[in-house]
């Protein structure tokens, strides 16, 4: 039995880096930031540097405190609502800003990336396909 999906989007990146990576804008009200972030199927939740949100005038401390258990480590977060933006599809979501200012990393997760799209990858070829993920 085969299977047919057809992708609103085709990305492309580069295969010779160690993860996949893609463009996103984070937008509160007027303000805006933009980086890149890796997708993470393994990460539960979209978790971003501490810097991105202060540069939306977040006050990070303020938002939904969690604790993260990771393979690297245990750091606490502060999730707060914001449009996410990724190659022109955009999602209200709770994201998570780091605590520390040392944290680094940007991974878009399961829960307010992953559950909103449908993707699949080529690695060999390091090609990305991404659809907005509808309810049938």
């Amino acid at each position: 039995m085969s299977y047919e999906l057809v992708f609103e989007k085709l990305v492309n990146f580069d295969i010779d880096k160690a993860r996949i990576s893609v463009n996103v804008e984070l937008r509160l009200g007027k303000d805006t930031v933009n980086f890149k972030a890796n997708i993470d199927t393994g990460a539960s939740f979209c978790i971003f540097a501490r810097e991105y949100g202060e540069k939306l005038g977040i006050s990070i401390e303020e938002g939904f405190l969690r604790y993260f258990n990771t393979t690297t480590g245990n750091f606490r977060a502060y999730g707060h609502g914001v449009t996410l933006i990724t190659e022109g599809f955009a999602f209200d979501s709770q994201v998570f800003f780091a605590a520390d200012e040392s944290f680094q990393t940007n991974v878009l997760g399961r829960r307010g990336w992953l559950d909103r799209v449908i993707i699949a990858i080529n690695d060999y070829d390091g090609k990305l396909y991404l659809s907005r993920y509808e309810s049938e």
